[in-house]
């Protein structure tokens, strides 16, 4: 995976999607948007989703199962 460039740029925008996601979730964000905390868990899932399905066709994380 480390070789693969589209694989570091997936890893890196879920860390990311899911700062932001723990930040929503934070009690005083959360007590003022319950909609924003969702929206931010709907963004992460996406981002997850993405990354997932690259590292299904992705070579490089092949020859890592392997």
């Amino acid at each position: 995976m480390k070789n693969c460039p589209e694989c570091e740029c997936l890893s890196q925008v879920f860390e990311s999607k899911l700062t932001g996601y723990f930040a929503a979730r934070s009690a005083v964000l959360y007590q003022i948007s319950t909609e924003f905390a969702a929206k931010q868990q709907v963004d992460m899932e996406r981002s997850r989703n993405d990354m997932e399905d690259h590292l299904s066709v992705c070579s490089f994380a092949a020859e890592v199962r392997i």
